[in-house]
């Protein structure tokens, strides 16, 4: 019996005989008790959850209260109030069904699991209050377990039977586990030319893998099958197969417990992209449209393209202001060969404008942190691509973890309020590791930081957008800590304002030294161009090269003792990368010049002239190549008559050439100890591609040269390497695993053995 639809009645009810007879005339003439069920009834446990009273003027809304409160002790099933007239008065009648209490409790079926476990399941006790309702809850209790150990076919159910005049009742569960199964492999017979794990990596069954004891991964779930076929002729037509099949999946048990699923597949042709053509336009000219589209006559006829062409198609008019554009594609195969003729149809949308702006769901950022970072403002048309780059723009802040945007109606048919909906996320963190570098060996750490920092926001210290960061490091062979903040909307500019102190103890950087060095840096930024942006450091440290070796060169016994170098470095970075730690497109190149002494006073005079870049190209799907270039020189100015070992350049290395010792290429002394040089040249072409969430492997080509004089890119000396690795991009923890080998090197590094090689960090 449903209690909802009963109590609705009542309810409809008591309202009807209200509104006939007035409130003011409806006094109780006696209250009344009924069972509906077949048990005993405790009327004064009835009377004593009932507010209403005889001789007092009857209240519809506290009869349904009182309908709601006996419900809510358990006690019963079924609840319902219903009024009977008496001349000017009523009769309050209420109708209730008792649950039985629990006397017997039989499970049978079960292997997986213990019978006190289930028991444990369904959290109930012999003598608790029970219907086929809670029953029915505590089934599905019992069959998600059994779902999360690899029981998808797990059936649980019941049967009761009630002692009436006792009020009590015997439940017997029966448990049918089906086979507890585990997907071991997905295959694809008949598949060609396309790697299979591109498309295994899109469906949404996946299979087992060494983690599976911890995650539960590879867990068959039966309801996976009929979407992951439309997804594996979508990652083929992705491809340019645009007429490729996929079978009914064909289940094949491997063992007891391991099944393999197999999708039949048919490839059919590759199609290529033939003429191109629109209709519909009347605020340009078709050809004017169809040059945004990147999807040109001769290309593959991927679907993922054409839907980008479409997107293209849409953002023209979007960009102007039209908003709700529609294009559909009409794809003509041609019978004769395989190209696809690709016919758009647009129905152009409405000119509307923005009037106001709102942010909803800020709960510690402050409203002008979000809206510094919008591209659209009041009184602007309603650009679609902009709109869209303010989301991309307040997700990449790290401050929400849901951003979207929704156009309000106004009075107005061609304007809208555009409403920006976030929802916060932890910014702060606190991290405690230890682990393992091929640098500097056993290493631990501490760090505390805060992603959007509120320097005057007490006591919360959270919402204006400010980072704030504390480590210290400490190993083997280092002993390094840091303190940084930046504004990065100084007097709510476009200007950003850091001030760092720091110090750093190191031990690896030779057998034959120890450096320190302690200082502050202040860095102002700006944004100088959409993809480009300009900065001024000024730095100051001391540096303090120590605990020199008596066996060590004189070279090296020269460089002993503390110095004083202040510098100013202006630099400049372009970036187009679509993603600031794992990119798969763009580049980033930078630009700077320290020079140190001087005017700035200080024991160091040099400058140091300072090249990088870095490209990254999609092959297809997740597959990325990047290059990676480097070039430095650094020569005395000022008088002086030579560059510190502290600023001189080395290669070698987890960050450069993976096949070397750390600083190993470069210059030496008589001795054979790496002095650097004052030029340097470096680049490396990596190749990764997708392994398992979050995991990449990679292959990589290193080369490059140290020479002793500044401007001397004379390459006859280099050394290069090659090798595989493992990317492990774990939150706040990224992992760089690489095994390199050489390929040329100088006297001093020969070496027939590979080099293993261990990195926490990006690479930037």
């Amino acid at each position: 019996m449903n209690y909802d639809r009963f109590h609705g009645w009542a309810v409809a009810l008591l309202l009807f005989f209200v509104a006939v007879f007035p409130a003011s005339a409806a006094r109780i003439a006696g209250i009344r008790v009924v069972n509906r069920g077949p048990g005993p009834l405790d009327e004064g446990a009835v009377l004593a959850h009932v507010s209403q009273r005889v001789g007092e003027t009857f209240n519809a809304n506290a009869a349904s209260r009182d309908v709601r409160l006996l419900k809510e002790t358990g006690r019963y099933s079924f609840v319902s109030v219903d009024v009977e007239p008496d001349g000017a008065d009523v009769w309050v009648i209420y109708a209730v069904t008792s649950r039985p209490r629990l006397r017997r409790l039989s499970i049978s079926g079960a292997e997986g699991f213990s019978n006190r476990r289930i028991k444990s399941l369904m959290e109930v006790e012999i003598g608790d209050r029970i219907d086929n309702a809670a029953l029915a809850v505590m089934a599905r209790k019992v069959e998600e377990e059994y779902r999360k150990k690899y029981y998808p076919e797990a059936r649980v159910t019941w049967r009761m039977e009630e002692d009436a005049p006792l009020g009590v009742a015997d439940v017997w569960v029966e448990i049918d586990e089906g086979t507890r199964a585990r997907v071991r492999r997905i295959v694809f017979p008949g598949l060609q030319r396309i790697p299979p794990r591109m498309i295994r990596r899109e469906l949404n069954q996946r299979t087992l893998n060494a983690l599976s004891f911890i995650t539960g991964r590879g867990v068959f779930s039966p309801a996976d099958l009929t979407s992951d076929r439309v997804i594996a002729r979508n990652v083929l037509m992705d491809f340019g197969y645009l007429d490729a099949e996929v079978g009914e999946p064909i289940l094949k048990e491997l063992s007891r417990s391991r099944i393999e699923i197999r999708y039949p597949v048919r490839m059919g042709d590759l199609f290529k992209v033939g003429e191109r053509s629109a209709e519909g336009i009347t605020l340009a000219t078709p050809e004017e449209v169809l040059a945004t589209v990147p999807l040109q006559t001769g290309d593959v006829a991927s679907m993922r393209e054409i839907q980008r062409a479409e997107q293209a198609v849409r953002d023209y008019f979007g960009a102007r202001g039209y908003r709700n554009t529609r294009v559909q594609t009409r794809k003509d195969l041609r019978p004769d060969r395989p190209v696809v003729d690709l016919h758009f149809t647009v129905q152009e949308g409405e000119l509307a404008r923005i009037r106001d702006i709102s942010i909803e769901g800020n709960t510690r950022s402050k409203d002008k942190v979000i809206r510094r970072e919008l591209a659209v403002y009041p009184g602007d048309v309603f650009h679609e691509p902009r709109i869209r780059l303010s989301e991309q723009r307040l997700r990449n802040l790290g401050y929400f973890d849901y951003v979207a945007s929704a156009p309000r109606p106004t009075p107005r048919p061609d304007e809208y309020d555009l409403v920006f909906e976030v929802q916060e996320q932890r910014t702060g963190q606190f991290m405690v590791g230890a682990g393992f570098s091929s640098i500097d060996n056993v290493i631990g750490f501490v760090e505390l930081q805060q992603g959007n920092f509120d320097l005057f926001g007490w006591p919360y210290l959270t919402g204006a957008g400010q980072k704030l960061k504390a480590r210290l490091q400490f190993g083997t062979k280092r002993r390094d800590w840091e303190v940084s903040f930046v504004e990065p909307w100084l007097f709510d500019r476009r200007l950003s304002f850091g001030l760092d102190v720091f110090q750093n103890d190191r031990r690896f950087l030779s057998d034959d030294y120890e450096q320190r060095n302690t200082g502050a840096g202040i860095t102002l930024g700006r944004q100088l161009h959409t993809h480009i942006r300009g900065s001024l450091r000024y730095q100051i440290e001391e540096i303090d090269v120590r605990n020199v070796s008596p066996r060590a060169s004189e070279r090296i016994q020269e460089e002993a003792g503390r110095s004083t170098k202040s510098s100013l470095t202006p630099g400049v970075v372009f970036d187009t990368r679509d993603n600031f730690f794992i990119p798969t497109r763009g580049n980033r190149t930078t630009a700077a010049l320290q020079v140190a002494g001087g005017p700035l006073a200080g024991d160091v005079d040099v400058y140091n002239i300072s090249l990088a870049s870095s490209q990254y190209w999609p092959v297809w799907f997740d597959h990325v190549l990047s290059l990676r270039t480097q070039a430095q020189v650094v020569e005395p100015w000022n008088g002086a008559n030579r560059v510190p070992i502290f600023d001189r350049h080395f290669l070698g290395g987890a960050r450069t050439l993976r096949g070397f010792r750390f600083r190993d290429v470069g210059p030496r002394d008589e001795l054979g100890e790496p002095l650097g040089g004052q030029t340097m040249g470096f680049a490396s072409l990596e190749y990764t591609v997708p392994l398992f969430e979050r995991v990449r492997g990679a292959t990589f080509y290193d080369a490059g040269f140290v020479n002793t004089r500044s401007f001397d890119f004379d390459t006859g000396d280099y050394n290069s390497n090659y090798g595989i690795g493992i990317r492990l991009d774990l939150p706040g923890f990224p992992i760089q695993l690489d095994y390199a080998w050489q390929l040329e090197s100088d006297e001093f590094n020969e070496r027939s053995s590979g080099r293993f090689n261990f990195l926490i960090g990006y690479l930037f």
